[in-house]
């Protein structure tokens, strides 16, 4: 891949031009999710959201990443709704286990979404994956054209400059399918990732803060406001990192993000980064400014644009 072919991509997507979007996320894991859903279905000048899928997770919100991926595709549902009960936007299926290897996909909904979007679509289609990237892994497996013909945004992984430490673990969305994000890593497809601890850490907001902008704006934000209040721990001077949304500002504030070009890494079975000469290169996201990324984010889910 050469830096022309990034450039143009990092230009695509700070351009002002409509994108086209497949959503991956696993939207029950936490609460952050919810917040991009909204960020990107509110901004339908900017993104042409063609499908959202529902990916896998596994922690104390489900039984197995079976049950994370069909409770996020029920969220993703209620959401959909509740943001537009006239929206058509498909909703898919996901993975129902992790990969096994980094040679065999898992079929899924999702998995011939992407495929059958991104082969019949004449413009790039961009996914958007802030989740386990089982979904888009299995793609690129079952049909390597996709990463020919695709873009991927991660928010996964965290960011290389910090020290791997078997204590300090791997990222959540890495740690899921370490496989998948291999496949993702090796296979030239255009990507950018967001890294987290190191990048996107900082960007924590209240939910005093959200109550003070967002109540009362509309059923979303109220739902919203209220999913991060019931998950605070600490009531005074408590903060919640809401980290998910950088894959929608990426595309909808360029101001409230920095972008290199650097050398894509190679990730160990354990899930460590390593650098080797001859790798091709990729974007990654370097800094984050909080507070024009939560304004524009305030503004869109008020709907004060």
């Amino acid at each position: 891949m050469s830096i022309k072919t990034l450039r143009d991509f990092q230009e695509l997507i700070a351009s002002d031009c409509k994108k086209n979007i497949i959503l991956d996320t696993d939207a029950y894991n936490e609460v952050d999710d919810q917040f991009c859903i909204a960020y990107l279905m509110k901004r339908p000048e900017r993104i042409n959201l063609l499908s959202i899928n529902a990916a896998p997770f596994f922690n104390s919100n489900s039984t197995g990443p079976e049950d994370g991926m069909e409770r996020s595709y029920q969220e993703i549902l209620k959401l959909r709704g509740m943001i537009d009960p006239n929206s058509e936007i498909p909703v898919y299926r996901g993975s129902r286990e992790f990969l096994k290897d980094r040679n065999t996909p898992v079929e899924s909904d999702a998995c011939e979404n992407i495929i059958n979007t991104v082969m019949s679509s004449e413009e790039k289609v961009i996914i958007v994956a802030i989740g386990a990237i089982t979904n888009v892994a299995s793609a690129i497996l079952k049909c390597p054209e996709v990463a020919e013909r695709a873009a991927v945004i991660w928010l996964g992984g965290h960011a290389i400059h910090l020290p791997f430490k078997d204590g300090r673990g791997v990222e959540f969305n890495m740690r899921g399918d370490i496989p998948a994000a291999q496949v993702v890593f090796d296979s030239g497809i255009d990507l950018l990732q967001i890294p987290c601890k190191g990048v996107c850490g900082a960007m924590t907001t209240t939910w005093h803060e959200l109550d003070y902008y967002l109540r009362g704006k509309n059923a979303v934000s109220d739902y919203l406001i209220d999913i991060v209040k019931n998950v605070s721990s600490h009531k005074y001077a408590g903060s919640r990192v809401i980290w998910d949304v950088s894959a929608a500002t990426v595309l909808l504030c360029p101001e409230a993000y920095e972008v290199d070009v650097c050398m894509c890494p190679r990730i160990e079975d354990n899930g460590k980064y390593t650098l080797s000469d001859g790798r091709h290169r990729y974007l990654y996201v370097n800094m984050l400014y909080r507070d024009r990324y939560f304004a524009d984010l305030f503004r869109t889910l008020a709907d004060e644009l």
